[in-house]
């Protein structure tokens, strides 16, 4: 069983990025999101998201949890598939969060695939900020918890992650 972490909204602060660089409050508040998401296109955009402060934290406690079984479920930009998808992993290296396992580094926006191990059909883990990412994945036959860094705290997510591993008799 490998826990999955998201990028956007969980470790990296995709959504603030985009209110500090188009000039908003809220990235809801951006008025043409379309046009704002095409001129992020075919940019480094992706490299230059800061981490949340707790970022560190949340990728070590899931190395912990995952008994180092752990890897990245990230959606990359729609029509920009290959450019983001770079830019992600550069993030992830100069952060010094990319898995063990490359074959855990997955950039996809058909997450939900990724549900149950191909090897020991047991249900995997996603924690994602979004939630038609985590009902599709449960939908698959996955385990899902919604974390949001901006709005969760670390402690709620070592909380989800124990009651987790406990309900499903899975090492704690």
């Amino acid at each position: 069983m490998t826990v999955y972490l998201d990028m956007d909204g969980v470790i990296a602060d995709f959504f603030g990025k985009l209110e500090n660089d188009f000039g908003a409050d809220h990235w809801k508040d951006i008025k043409n999101i379309e046009r704002c998401l095409n001129e992020i296109r075919n940019t480094d955009f992706f490299y230059e998201i800061p981490a949340f402060a707790e970022s560190a934290d949340i990728v070590q406690l899931v190395k912990e949890h995952s008994d180092g079984d752990w890897g990245i479920c990230s959606s990359p930009l729609r029509d920009d598939h290959y450019n983001s998808a770079y830019w992600k992993r550069k993030w992830l290296t100069i952060h010094g969060f990319m898995p063990d396992d490359l074959e855990k580094l997955i950039f996809t926006s058909n997450k939900h695939k990724y549900a149950i191990s191909r090897l020991s059909g047991k249900p995997n883990i996603l924690i994602d900020d979004k939630p038609s990412n985590i009902i599709a994945w449960e939908k698959a036959g996955g385990i899902g918890i919604r974390f949001q860094c901006n709005k969760d705290d670390v402690e709620y997510l070592d909380d989800q992650l124990t009651d987790v591993f406990r309900m499903h008799s899975f090492k704690v």
